[in-house]
């Protein structure tokens, strides 16, 4: 029985998706459940699989056409057997796509026999595998000599390379630093953590940067052939990184929450992208976004512009160090904080302003507390 598959809802957009590639060719086997082709839409770059086990008769839609949710892209001869225990039937659309694909899977070609070298790590997950991945991923790894493995990335890594290096040739970066006094800040994360409701450190940051953006919402605008745009929201991005792949958690109105609150919107993103939320994956549109990395030890660094927001706020690592207090050498646990800005959207003057009502916010949170 012949069925057309048409294209999933994957719930990312309502604008029109680009076909990245075909993982599998006419005339393939194919099995349910395996991914079949990479789409890009205006958020997301994600896997969409097959609802039929059977055989690839032909493709609707070929790499580089613009599709949209419920357009015919293929022809499956079906699988008899699957036919009578109920297959989806001609013109149904998939199910939600996986982000990623099985390691182990064949990225729709005939079983052959393994290759002894080089050893090549799909990063992609499907189904009910997709949670514990990661961790046996790891151990595999683990095991084999780092000079036989090649990673084939996942196409959610492979669209954030491409995104970066079209940031970097494209947008004119430049950077500015400073840094804040986080003692009271860090009291009062210490007093939250006794209470049991510990705050994330990174709730601090976002506060700040919702409270700064008010004062200078230029900093949220994006440009556009020669037009600046404001971004029409109230959300600020946080970059989270999970085994290895980015992406990115938003805390709307963040400068109208309590830290607490913040707290709990940043750890429920996350708590979504490890349960493997398709919707989760999707970065949000946001004023700019916080990368931490804090954690690692690193004082300070540079981030990239993920485009188009115009600018992206990197954290180091509190540490106690020497200034001077009216005159005096004080010890104060200060954090560095670097700014990357677009040039096209900002002047100088005006993202310093920002950064230094960045600092001002920071610095205010816990005085006077307790």
């Amino acid at each position: 029985m012949d069925v057309t598959m048409r294209m999933p809802d994957l719930a990312t957009t309502d604008s029109s998706m680009t076909i990245v590639r075909w993982l599998v060719e006419v005339g393939q086997p194919v099995r349910r459940g395996q991914t079949l082709l990479e789409v890009e839409t205006d958020k997301a770059a994600m896997d969409v699989e097959s609802v039929v086990t059977g055989i690839l008769r032909s493709v609707l839609a070929p790499a580089g056409d613009l599709v949209v949710a419920g357009q015919a892209i293929a022809v499956f001869e079906a699988d008899a057997a699957e036919s009578r225990t109920g297959i989806p039937e001609s013109g149904a659309t998939g199910g939600l796509p996986t982000s990623v694909q099985g390691a182990d899977a064949l990225v729709g070609k005939p079983p052959v026999a393994p290759e002894p070298s080089p050893v090549v790590l799909d990063l992609q997950p499907s189904g009910p595998e997709r949670t514990s991945f990661f961790a046996r991923n790891r151990a595999a790894r683990a095991s084999r000599a780092p000079d036989t493995e090649v990673v084939v990335l996942s196409v959610a890594r492979r669209t954030l390379a491409r995104r970066m290096s079209e940031s970097q040739r494209e947008v004119p970066h430049f950077y500015l630093q400073a840094s804040a006094n986080v003692a009271p800040a860090a009291a009062r994360r210490a007093a939250s953590a006794a209470a049991g409701r510990p705050i994330a450190w990174d709730a601090v940051f976002v506060h700040a940067v919702g409270l700064a953006l008010k004062r200078f919402p230029r900093m949220a605008y994006r440009y556009d052939d020669g037009r600046l745009i404001p971004r029409g929201n109230d959300t600020v991005n946080v970059a989270a990184d999970l085994d290895d792949e980015l992406f990115a958690v938003g805390v709307e109105r963040p400068a109208e929450q309590a830290l607490e609150e913040i707290t709990e919107a940043i750890r429920a993103g996350v708590a979504r992208l490890r349960g493997g939320d398709p919707r989760a994956r999707v970065t949000p549109a946001a004023g700019l976004t916080i990368s931490n990395l804090g954690s690692t030890g690193v004082e300070a660094f540079a981030a990239v512009i993920n485009p188009p927001e115009t600018a992206v706020l990197a954290v180091g690592a509190a540490r106690p160090v020497v200034v001077a207090v009216d005159g005096q050498p004080v010890v104060q646990t200060r954090a560095t904080l670097t700014l990357s800005a677009d040039h096209r959207v900002v002047n100088g003057k005006y993202a310093a302003g920002f950064l230094g009502a960045v600092v001002a916010a920071i610095e205010s949170i816990g005085v006077g507390e307790g």
